[in-house]
């Protein structure tokens, strides 16, 4: 299985699509979608700077702003099996499966990751990753003039939140980045976690 971390900068583009009918395609694998909180997570954000409510707050809203993007695209997605937890993927035995997770704050505060703006989705999704032992594919808007996609180019700044780069190395899973345009290239980057993994 492949978890596949869609950001949140993505709504409303076209590349959504793109990606997911790319995933749909690629019959020989199993992926789990992940979506982030997108305008949501950044009104969060606003709001705390001008409530000053505290950081749990604003974590658990982080949250529901995943939660929000991810039923938003499920009204225009087919084929997919909503999981509410991790666990649950567990006891799926079908060959190949096609999962979207909805994120739940208790399932995310088990993780052992900060509750605050240090770790968003992309560290989450890592999380995630390290749990079910699957290699990391994460989608954002940013473009890369890059030709391998198993890489650490993405420790440049501001790229994932602070918690995931200074973390990573910690973890052994595979992780790729790749622009939300590079949707072509799926198969590429599943055949080398394939490589490197076996």
């Amino acid at each position: 299985m492949v978890i596949i971390k869609i950001g949140g900068s993505l709504k409303s583009s076209k590349y959504i699509k793109l990606w997911i009918n790319s995933i749909k395609q690629r019959r020989d694998t199993s992926f789990l979608l992940i979506f982030g909180g997108g305008k949501y997570a950044n009104n969060v954000r606003k709001e705390q700077s001008r409530i000053k409510y505290n950081d749990y707050v604003a974590h658990k809203l982080a949250i529901d702003s995943m939660r929000k993007f991810t039923n938003e695209v499920l009204k225009d997605i087919e084929d997919f099996t909503v999981v509410d937890s991790i666990q649950n993927i567990n006891k799926m035995h079908s060959k190949r499966k096609l999962l979207v997770w909805m994120p739940t704050v208790n399932e995310i505060d088990s993780f052992n990751i900060p509750a605050n703006w240090d770790a968003t989705s992309d560290t989450i999704s890592l999380a995630v990753a390290k749990i079910l032992n699957c290699p990391l594919l994460i989608i954002k808007s940013v473009k890369f003039n890059k030709k391998k996609f198993l890489n650490t180019f993405f420790l440049k700044e501001n790229l994932l939140d602070k918690y995931f780069t200074e973390n990573h190395r910690s973890f052994t899973q595979l992780i790729s980045i790749a622009s939300r345009e590079k949707f072509y290239k799926l198969k590429k980057i599943c055949k080398d976690f394939n490589q490197i993994s076996s």
